[in-house]
């Protein structure tokens, strides 16, 4: 059995926002969510999921085989149940950044801002009661996630890479402009 570990990159360009589910009080109504070291990222599970509608829609556009496809995240539903070859980590940022940051602890303040937003009455232009909301965002940044492919083929690899150009927004209210996205992978220099 081989593997084959891609590194694929995201360059966030706008701010984001992954949620934890929680609350934070007074200070907002959604906060992110953070690993230990209380730094934001992307869940390997939520990866996956852009990556496999970036997948679906590049092979509806015949890019590559179903086949390949089928490899990659495996099949659902009916008598037979595949699991699939790809295996998607957790989006960080990078291991320089992130001793940065475990060295200067004051500096992660830096990575969240609070944005705030209301409902505005159509008719009379002014805001509605008790609408205002406001939610923790992080700020741009570079996050770093490690693929791995159990016995994959150059055209599962060429898939991946000209798929992950498709994502172009992760997170919430990426449909409202947060989260804009530059994606590439690349395959992991051999030492």
């Amino acid at each position: 059995m081989t593997y084959t570990k891609l590194i694929l990159t995201v360059d966030v360009i706008s701010d984001w926002h992954i949620g934890s589910g929680e609350e934070g009080g007074a200070k907002a109504d959604s906060l992110v969510l953070k690993d230990g070291q209380g730094l934001p990222y992307l869940p390997g599970r939520s990866l996956k999921g852009l990556l496999r509608d970036a997948l679906q829609t590049a092979q509806d556009n015949q890019w590559f085989s179903s086949e390949t496809l089928h490899r990659l995240l495996g099949s659902e539903g009916g008598e037979l149940v595949s699991r699939g070859n790809l295996t998607v980590g957790s989006a960080r940022l990078g291991e320089g950044e992130r001793y940065f940051l475990s060295e200067n602890k004051e500096a992660k303040k830096h990575l969240y801002r609070i944005l705030y937003s209301t409902a505005i009455e159509h008719d009379t232009g002014v805001a509605k009661t008790t609408s205002l909301r406001s939610m923790e965002v992080a700020v741009p940044m570079t996050l770093h996630a490690t693929l791995e492919i159990q016995n994959g083929t150059a055209e599962d690899i060429d898939a991946i890479k000209h798929a992950a150009s498709l994502i172009t927004h992760i997170g919430a209210k990426r449909h409202r402009g947060l989260g804009q996205s530059f994606v590439k992978v690349k395959e992991e220099a051999l030492a």
